[in-house]
């Protein structure tokens, strides 16, 4: 039963937000079909840079760091999967290792579709792999706008676009309702390759502006116009 219940919500949720919901119907029932629901708790990994080629995952409830590597800091996290986001694409187009890694930031939910599953998938239906090569797609948009905002100079510009970004607020996946998500300061100052100061002073100013609200390991981005406005200052 609570499996059900788990595949029911994930229905509700990636039928209707992000990739999934641009799909045709026939591509989503042979997803959630195959769907294995996954929990994760803070700090765990779906899988490790280097690992074998798998199968996709979509986000449920919950959140994932991207996990990146470079030789000059190591492992560094470049954004963040929110419900309705899916990984795990990029080797099964290619036939390689990962080349990423997740990490749950808080306890969170997956759709798992194992690789075996979406192997049958495409010997019966060979246009699927059409559809699901469109996640490759919509992934290497998310990974333009990472890029992109590290190459704005100033750095609370730069905070202002990584915090739509990795928030949601961007609408990247959907329409943005203001809630608190999981984003510690420390996370920000990491995504935004910014110190941990400066990402404190900026929050500070963003608050006093009513343009977001600041928790305990939570931020809340109330008006995303207002800091689009700013990134165009």
């Amino acid at each position: 039963m609570k499996s059900l219940l788990c595949k029911e919500r994930a229905r509700q949720v990636l039928a209707t937000r992000g990739w999934l919901a641009l799909q045709n119907p026939k591509l989503r029932d042979a997803l959630f079909e195959a769907g294995q629901p996954q929990l994760y708790d803070p700090g765990e990994y779906t899988y490790h840079i280097g690992d074998d080629l798998g199968g996709i995952f979509g986000v449920v409830e919950g959140s994932f760091g991207v996990m990146g590597q470079n030789p000059a800091s190591g492992i560094v996290m470049g954004h963040i999967y929110r419900a309705g986001s899916w990984f795990g694409e990029g080797p099964m187009a290619v036939g390689a290792r990962r080349m990423l890694e997740f990490r749950a930031m808080e306890p969170s939910v997956v759709l798992q579709i194992p690789l075996a599953a979406l192997d049958r998938m495409q010997k019966r239906d060979p246009g699927i792999r059409n559809q699901l090569m469109t996640l490759v797609a919509f992934n290497s948009a998310i990974l333009i706008r990472a890029l992109s905002d590290l190459l704005i100079r100033r750095a609370d510009q730069r905070i202002a676009a990584v915090l739509l970004r990795v928030t949601g607020a961007d609408g990247h996946d959907g329409p943005y309702v203001p809630n608190p998500v999981q984003v510690t300061q420390s996370d920000l100052a990491e995504l935004s390759n910014c110190s941990r100061h400066t990402v404190n002073a900026t929050l500070k100013k963003f608050e006093q502006e009513s343009w977001l609200e600041v928790g305990y390991g939570t931020l809340n981005v109330i008006s995303p116009d207002a800091l689009r406005r700013y990134l165009e200052q």
